[in-house]
């Protein structure tokens, strides 16, 4: 699938994206998240409501200009900043909760994301990280993440908070003018235009982005693991080359990206500047011809109404702008938050074992085997038989059969066929062959980190298949070819398969 592909397709599936974050942040803080929302909302009524402010001083001081009594107008604006006081003094106090709280919601929701993908990559077989740079999936902790925290923290509020505002002003303005509204609304819809036709590019940029940006960590993972084999073959050349390529489709994507962001903000702010003087325009014409006015509120069309309907003009256009500045990081956090989905939602490997190992000891009455609810040293696999419902117990022994295998890595290309071995409990088999010869791919499947596409892999007499994954894996004991000692002292790595060890 190419890039571009894979960018339209995150475009169609952004919505179900963004629907499923939302429920998810719901369902993270189902009584805080409600509260920001509702913070939020009364911080974009309050700033919303400063133009209705201005119109009645300005109509104050219109009516006292007029009557000379200014003494009369005095307690008037006083009781108006007073009140505008107050009602500003909630908005910080709303503020300072929301901003506090969405802290809260965004680190917390982002704990709980990697959570919830670590633990989903720990039930994904083998075949996932074979099939995937472990870069790309460390994209997924870092990048992923970050562009989510972005979006979560900042991105959303400030488009919550900026449709409030337009619908706020917007009736605010029907309320006052329905004529002069008009206006605002047809230069409002030519910059809602140019933000759908400039976005959408930028957004399908944006996505690219954040999918080659994964694609070159991946390659650099792997470069820096295999160094000391890119040097003992003088691959250096060659590897500069494979990363020059990756980075350069980067930077192109980015480069597209980040052109179509950065030019839509100045021609908003323009338009926006435009419109303000049309608007400004209008209303000296509609008051030098006597428009009757038609609004709401039946007030006469006057200077203390289009002087409010200026500040209303640049307040509506600076939130138009505000929108286009988070369409980016919204659409990269879409991007991100639907490649986390995608790790969360991979199938988990299947196990449909029902066969376990425990600890057993012989019964000296009978002399059978049973089931120990200590450490006796002894172990068996307890096989409940289906049909009969009885429970057998076989003793652990190590004899291993392979009988007329079928394996390949893909449908397409058989790596094993007809393969039979045996090996008696004790008893030492070595394979020897080339590479790719299949060494390594018998033991991945006596582990089952594959399963054969045909014939039977018996353990002491018991399919596999039968068996539950966990409790084969731990009746073997494995050194694998490729030595990895994780963080932490060297009784921790040896201790690795068996925390409770003794020192």
């Amino acid at each position: 699938m190419s890039k571009a592909t894979t960018a339209e397709r995150a475009l169609n599936r952004k919505g179900g994206t963004m629907s499923r974050l939302i429920k998810t942040l719901f369902g993270f803080y189902p009584v805080l998240l409600p509260l920001v929302v509702v913070g939020v909302v009364l911080c974009a009524i309050i700033n919303s409501i400063g133009a209705t402010f201005l119109q009645s001083a300005l109509q104050i001081i219109s009516e006292s200009w007029q009557s000379g009594d200014w003494e009369a107008a005095q307690p008037k604006i006083a009781q108006l900043v007073t009140t505008l006081a107050c009602i500003y003094g909630v908005g910080i106090l709303s503020s300072l909760f929301w901003n506090r709280a969405m802290a809260i919601v965004t680190q917390g929701s982002l704990e709980k994301l990697r959570e919830k993908m670590f633990n989903r990559m720990q039930d994904l077989p083998i075949r996932y990280f074979d099939t995937h740079q472990r870069g790309d999936i460390m994209s997924h902790y870092t990048n992923d993440i970050d562009t989510l925290r972005q979006m979560i923290s900042q991105s959303l509020p400030n488009l919550l908070m900026t449709t409030i505002v337009i619908v706020t002003v917007f009736f605010i303005m029907l309320y006052y003018s329905v004529w002069m509204c008009l206006v605002i609304v047809a230069g409002v819809a030519f910059m809602t235009f140019m933000t759908k036709l400039l976005g959408s590019n930028s957004a399908r940029f944006f996505i690219a982005q954040q999918t080659e940006l994964g694609v070159v960590e991946g390659h650099i993972e792997e470069v820096m693991n295999g160094q000391k084999v890119v040097k003992a073959f003088c691959h250096e050349s060659a590897a500069e080359a494979d990363f020059d390529e990756r980075n350069e489709k980067l930077f192109e994507v980015s480069q597209k990206a980040n052109m179509y962001a950065n030019i839509l903000m100045p021609i908003l702010m323009n338009l926006g500047n435009l419109l303000y003087v049309l608007v400004a325009l209008a209303g000296g014409i509609f008051l030098a011809l006597g428009v009757p006015n038609l609004s709401i509120s039946g007030m006469a069309l006057s200077i203390a109404v289009v002087v409010p309907f200026l500040n209303m003009t640049k307040q509506f256009c600076g939130q138009i702008g505000q929108i286009s500045q988070q369409i980016n990081a919204v659409v990269m956090g879409l991007a991100g938050a639907d490649r986390i989905f995608e790790l969360i939602d991979e199938k988990p490997e299947a196990d449909e074992g029902y066969v376990t190992l425990v600890n057993a000891q012989v019964n000296p009455d009978t002399w059978q085997l049973e089931e120990a609810d200590h450490h006796t040293g002894m172990w068996a696999w307890k096989h409940p038989h289906r049909a009969t419902g009885e429970i057998e117990y076989v003793p652990l022994r190590g004899d291993l059969v392979m009988d007329n295998v079928d394996f390949g890595y893909t449908p397409d290309h058989e790596v094993l066929h007809g393969v039979s071995v045996f090996a008696k409990p004790g008893q030492k088999v070595a394979f020897v062959g080339a590479t790719g010869a299949g060494k390594t791919t018998i033991t991945n499947l006596i582990n089952r980190f594959y399963d054969i596409a045909d014939g039977k892999i018996r353990y002491d007499g018991i399919n596999v298949n039968k068996i539950r994954k966990a409790d084969l894996r731990r009746s073997l004991g494995v050194v694998l070819q490729d030595v990895n000692l994780f963080t932490g002292t060297v009784m921790d790595n040896i201790r690795y398969g068996n925390l409770d060890a003794t020192d």
